[in-house]
C-alpha cells in the first residue's frame, strides 16, 4: 500500500490532471460553433471542476493543507496542441478527449488499488466509474460527427433479432 507522502503525490498528480481537463474541455467548448457540441464539452469541463474539488478537500483532510498549483505543473497538465476549427479539429479534439479519459479512468482504478482508507477508495473508484462515462460519451460523440450509429461500434449483433 501508498505511504502518506506517496498518496500526497497521488493526490496533487490527479488535481492537476483534473485541472488540465478542465481547461481543455473549457477552451473547446469556448471554440466551437455547435451550441450541442459547446454544452457538451463545457458540462465535461464542469464535471472535471467536480473533481478537482473534491480531491482538494481530501488533500485538506489528509494533510490539514490547501492545495497550492504550482504554475509550472498547471502549464505541464492542461492537454495542448489541438486546433479547433469547422473540419478536422473537433474528431482530432474529440479522439485526444477520449484517450485522455481512459487514461484518467485507468489512473484512478489503480490507485484505488493501492489505498487503504475505505472512503477514499470508494472516491476513486467513482472518479474512475465517472471517468468512463465520460469516455463512453465523447465515443458516441465522434461516432455521432462521423455519421454512426453508435450502438453498431458496440460490437452488439448478437442483440439483433433474426
Amino acid at each position: 500500500m501508498k505511504q502518506r507522502e506517496d498518496f500526497k503525490q497521488v493526490l496533487a498528480r490527479a488535481i492537476y490532471r483534473e485541472i488540465g481537463a478542465r481547461d481543455f474541455y473549457r477552451r473547446i467548448a469556448e471554440a466551437i460553433r455547435n451550441p450541442e457540441g459547446s454544452e457538451r464539452f463545457d458540462r465535461l469541463s464542469k464535471d472535471e471542476e467536480g473533481h478537482r474539488a473534491k480531491l482538494e478537500g481530501w488533500y485538506l483532510k489528509l494533510f490539514n493543507a490547501k492545495f497550492v498549483a504550482g504554475r509550472k505543473e498547471l502549464d505541464g497538465a492542461e492537454i495542448k496542441g489541438v486546433h479547433v476549427d469547422d473540419k478536422t479539429g473537433a474528431m482530432e479534439a474529440l479522439d485526444i478527449a477520449i484517450d485522455a479519459e481512459m487514461k484518467a479512468e485507468e489512473f484512478y482504478s489503480i490507485e484505488a488499488a493501492e489505498v487503504d482508507d475505505a472512503e477514499l477508495k470508494r472516491l476513486l473508484m467513482q472518479l474512475s466509474g465517472e471517468e468512463h462515462g465520460h469516455y463512453e460519451l465523447l465515443l458516441a460523440e465522434r461516432s455521432s460527427l462521423a455519421g454512426n450509429f453508435y450502438w453498431f461500434d458496440l460490437d452488439s449483433a448478437q442483440f439483433l433479432e433474426d
